[in-house]
């Protein structure tokens, strides 16, 4: 693990915990209210869109930038945090009963998460980890190789 990226992944997480407080927020705030209209809500939950919107996009420029993590661990990440925080709202602004089982599926979830992050099925069975290309950097790659086969014709 590369230590001096931490300070990187400590960033990358704030910002994808508040985009996803956000998102979440946006997508509860209307329960309580029984007789809203379709625009009344709309107009409740749309500026929570959008702030979700601005912030993740600063997410994923950090995350790609600093090749921190995977699409498929941004998409783990995704799951556990609005997984969290639904249960954090259901619990104490929709006033629901938390259960064991929430509680087990979380972990559940999160244990998936640190075998993607950490590859440790991988590391276990001696099997070869990609290495983490962006697309950009692929495309510059490609780019490269074909302007230089170019000037040799």
């Amino acid at each position: 693990m590369d230590y001096q990226k931490w300070p990187y992944y400590i960033l990358f997480l704030t910002l994808f915990i508040i985009a996803q407080g956000f998102s979440m927020w946006g997508q509860y705030v209307t329960l309580p209210f029984k007789n809203l209209t379709m625009w009344e809500a709309y107009k409740m939950a749309i500026p929570f869109a959008w702030l979700d919107w601005v912030v993740m996009t600063f997410t994923v420029m950090v995350g790609d930038k600093y090749d921190l993590v995977t699409p498929t661990q941004d998409t783990f990440l995704l799951i556990i945090l609005q997984f969290g925080l639904i249960i954090v709202i259901n619990h104490f602004y929709l006033k629901q009963k938390l259960s064991i089982s929430d509680i087990i599926a979380f972990f559940i979830i999160l244990f998936g998460f640190f075998v993607s992050f950490l590859h440790l099925v991988s590391t276990t069975l001696n099997i070869k980890i990609p290495s983490q290309v962006s697309p950009d950097k692929t495309n510059k790659a490609t780019k490269k190789t074909k302007l230089h086969k170019s000037k040799k014709n």
